[in-house]
């Protein structure tokens, strides 16, 4: 049996769901508020000793770090739907998966840290209002390649979506009440449209990212 150790109110935590929803799997899922310290448990900490979501377990396997799941979810449970049986695809769209990790998270977290804790009452809360930093120069340089890259393209791999737009867009969902500049970005902006009109986006919006 599938158990997923998460919460929607954070993107990574939110894409695992969305992800499960749009294949049609029905984990059970445990809910974890690492905003409100229960990812610090001796509980929780025994099955992800960082304390983060989300997890997976299934059967003798516990997974943690959201993209490895995605792939897992897709491969095991999916029928490679949302992913590819194709080598060269999957490296394509792993490359997307991997920049997610390593370039456009990082890069949002600083720009949008305060304002989440803000919005999620995380002590201390930053003062309103917060002053989001969207002319942040590494987010922008990224901003960039994705809206270049996408001009002409539906979604990251081509004209369907994949597990690299659901794991690019997580931290996307902080960016409507934030001010995400979409008028800069215009492909971009389309490209997350979509995304935020599939039944998976919808059905996992949770509190203040409704």
């Amino acid at each position: 049996m599938l158990t997923l150790y998460t919460t929607p109110l954070s993107a990574n935590g939110r894409k695992v769901l969305a992800v499960s929803h749009h294949l049609g799997l029905a984990p059970a899922v445990r809910l974890i508020n690492v905003y409100q310290g229960e990812g610090r448990t001796p509980a929780y900490l025994a099955i992800h000793p960082l304390g983060k979501v989300p997890t997976l377990v299934d059967g003798d396997l516990t997974l943690w770090e959201s993209n490895a799941i995605l792939v897992y979810l897709a491969e095991a449970y999916g029928d490679f739907r949302l992913w590819s049986r194709d080598p060269k695809r999957r490296a394509d769209l792993s490359r997307w998966l991997f920049w997610e990790s390593a370039h456009w998270q990082p890069a949002l977290h600083p720009v949008l840290a305060d304002y989440v804790r803000q919005q999620l009452r995380v002590p201390p809360v930053p003062p309103a209002p917060v002053e989001v930093q969207w002319g942040n120069k590494q987010f922008q340089g990224l901003a960039r390649l994705l809206e270049a890259h996408l001009s002409g393209r539906r979604y990251l791999g081509g004209d369907d979506i994949t597990l690299a737009d659901f794991a690019v867009a997580a931290m996307m969902m902080y960016g409507r009440g934030a001010g995400f500049p979409f008028a800069l970005f215009p492909h971009l902006g389309a490209w997350y449209e979509r995304i935020e009109g599939t039944e998976a986006w919808r059905a996992t919006a949770a509190g203040p990212w409704r």
